[in-house]
């Protein structure tokens, strides 16, 4: 019967393999990479160079990999416990809770490292990777930076993560972020020491770090909290201990931050369609639940975090590729409101978030021809708070085998009209990869200024806001020796000679080695 599910999922599947930029966004859910920030982004770079074994890893690290809910996760390990190890996406996306664009857009992230039956143990080995970093800029003066990443794996039983740096504004170099994770079996779900995170439900009292808008984009409405889970982020949310423990579909448990000097504590049950939690501290609380139905599922949460907050929201997919989600909170004594659509290529939204209005529709269509791809993307927003914004951007994405063609034009009108275009070209192979990127902007108000997503080595998040009239032009290129070596390095300049007042340029080079052992 597996047999057969499979032959018909392989033949129904269309499998595209999306470059990382779509798979973030399908992951996260947001509307472009613009919104969000360095530590999700290199989270997810960092899987990407150690991609989670899915046949080999447990709930709780399941879930604090921040791929999966708590009920995919069930999901996942019901599979595994009743048919045997995944033996490919096509299969993953049989598994409920799994789309076929879900399970895509984790292959970069994620990886079938054996084929056993029910019940096996899967063996463990030891990982190793190192990242140097180093840069420097000249911009009305020379600035340098440098900065650490390692990363210690057993499995998908242990890991350790040590990261440091300095930056351009401060040079002094100090411990950093350091954190070890063990991953139990049985009733052991995970051990933490050092840096961790703690987001629960929908982030009303109990998130820590970034916290994407849940208004970015339609799937970003419901957010899936990775309870207590270790860090290598440059900015960590809490230093301390934390634990969790399994009791079949119970789960419960507890941290102390010694940068708050506080306790937290939480209890959750995931069942096969329905999921709920409570996580208490001294100053705050939450409740929050999902309920999950065929073709999609209502969710909410009430807490208090210096006042009374709830979330009440719901998710509906009527068939493959279309998706509809509305979502109510109330949060700082104010309503927020919002709803969106993706029908096909289409995508659109409305939100009243912070007392802001926000709107956009996407459309991104994807034309084949042997192998040439063609991804246009058109974009309307508009934003009113006090006054109108309105942005409007085209993309042509192209690619011809291991060449790549892109193009982007983003025109804004707010105090005035601002506009910026550029033209990137580039080359990818498994060994070799190089892009070159020339833009053009003019943006005489800082309030119509431009925030554009440009390629960087990884662990650098690059999304530079263009202001003034001038122009920019970018490399970068990586080198991948072998199996365990691997160079990436940038050098950008950015030019502004038709400012009526004088703006100094900017120079900047980084280089990045990678070690993998």
């Amino acid at each position: 019967m597996k047999t057969i599910a499979l032959f018909f999922a392989a033949v129904l599947a269309v499998s595209s393999f999306p470059d990382f930029e779509s798979s973030v966004l399908v992951l996260t859910g947001a509307s472009c990479l613009e919104e969000l920030d360095e530590n999700t982004v290199e989270h997810f770079r960092a899987l990407e160079r150690h991609p989670l074994d899915l046949n080999a890893a447990g709930r709780s690290r399941l879930i604090s990999s921040g791929l999966m809910t708590p009920f995919q996760a069930a999901s996942l390990l019901d599979w595994r416990k009743r048919s045997g190890d995944i033996l490919s996406y096509e299969e993953l996306s049989l598994v409920d809770g799994f789309s076929h664009e879900y399970a895509e857009a984790l292959r970069l992230f994620t990886r079938i490292g054996s084929r056993d039956a029910p019940g096996a143990v899967h063996p463990l080995h030891m990982h190793q990777d190192l990242v140097l970093k180093a840069s420097a800029r000249e911009n009305d003066g020379t600035a340098a930076a440098a900065g650490l990443k390692y990363k210690a794996s057993l499995g998908e039983r242990a890991e350790f993560n040590w990261s440091t740096r300095t930056t351009y504004s401060s040079p002094a170099l100090n411990i950093g972020t350091l954190s070890a994770a063990y991953y139990g079996r049985r009733h052991i779900g995970k051990v933490v020491l050092g840096h961790f995170n703690a987001r629960f439900g929908q982030g009303l009292a109990f998130w820590s770090g970034f916290g994407m808008s849940p208004f970015s984009g339609v799937s970003s409405m419901r957010r899936n909290g990775t309870g207590l889970a270790p860090t290598g982020s440059f900015s960590p949310g809490h230093c301390g201990a934390a634990a969790d423990f399994c009791f079949g579909r119970w789960n419960a448990g507890g941290a102390f931050s010694i940068m708050e000097l506080a306790p937290m504590g939480f209890v959750s049950y995931t069942g096969k369609s329905f999921t709920a939690g409570v996580t208490l501290a001294p100053d705050k609380a939450s409740a929050d639940f999902k309920i999950n139905m065929k073709g999609g599922g209502i969710f909410g949460e009430a807490a208090w975090n210096q006042g009374p907050a709830a979330a009440l929201g719901m998710v509906w997919i009527p068939s493959y590729g279309n998706k509809l989600s509305a979502l109510f909170r109330w949060v700082e004594g104010r309503p927020e409101a919002g709803a969106g659509a993706v029908l096909g290529p289409f995508e659109g939204l409305v939100a009243w978030y912070k007392g802001v209005f926000r709107s956009y529709v996407k459309y991104t269509p994807e034309i084949h021809s042997g192998k040439l791809l063609i991804k246009p993307c058109l974009r309307m927003a508009a934003k009113c708070h006090g006054g109108w914004r309105l942005d409007g951007r085209g993309e042509l994405r192209s690619s011809f085998g291991p060449w790549v063609l892109n193009t982007r034009l983003d025109v804004a009108r707010g105090e005035s009209i601002a506009w910026l275009v550029n033209a990137e070209a580039g080359h990818e192979s498994d060994k070799l990869r190089g892009w070159m990127r020339w833009t053009l902007f003019c943006i005489d108000n800082w309030a119509d200024r431009i925030y554009v997503y440009e390629r960087d080595a990884p662990g650098n998040f690059n999304v530079p806001a263009y202001y003034g009239r001038g122009w920019s032009l970018s490399f970068t290129g990586s080198w991948k020796i072998n199996r365990r070596h691997a160079v990436y390095m940038r050098a950008s300049m950015l030019e502004y000679p038709w400012m009526s007042a004088e703006k100094q340029p900017k120079y900047e080079v980084k280089l990045q080695y990678r070690l993998n052992i």
